[in-house]
């Protein structure tokens, strides 16, 4: 459980980076680091969703688990078109998959796991929350 709460943290360091890199080196590099948050956020949905294919491949499961794959793909392709689109869309996603997750992943029943992914799901919605907030105002 270690090695899993190890990566997961380290999983979560680049949505904290590009969250903060804005401020850090300035406006110039506001657009790009969204972008990459954005792309970066759609690869991890799409990694998060094919451990439904391991836990329960039930035909309703493996349906969701493909939609949330194409749908952070399309996050991805929102991404050049609307940056805030892309995010909320992210934010969302994040959101549902935990919900998903905990009702058909037996880990959840362990308070290691279940804390992990509670706070890897608030952290990881709180970057685009707050990405979302500084490109409005």
């Amino acid at each position: 459980m270690q090695t899993k709460i190890t990566l997961g943290y380290l999983g979560f360091l680049p949505f904290a980076a590009l969250t903060i890199l804005p401020w850090i080196l300035g406006e110039t590099y506001e657009e790009i680091s969204f972008q990459l948050l954005v792309v970066y956020g759609g690869v991890i949905i799409s990694f998060l969703s094919g451990i439904i294919w391991g836990i329960d491949s039930t035909q309703k499961n493996l349906v969701l688990a493909i939609t949330f794959s194409l749908l952070g793909f399309g996050a991805i392709l929102l991404a050049w078109i609307d940056l805030i689109y892309a995010m909320t869309l992210l934010f969302f996603l994040f959101f549902l998959f935990y919900m998903l997750e905990s009702k058909i992943n037996p880990q959840f029943s362990n308070p290691d796991y279940l804390k992990l992914r509670k706070n890897l799901t608030s952290g990881v919605c709180g970057c685009y929350m707050f990405s979302i907030v500084i490109l409005i105002y």
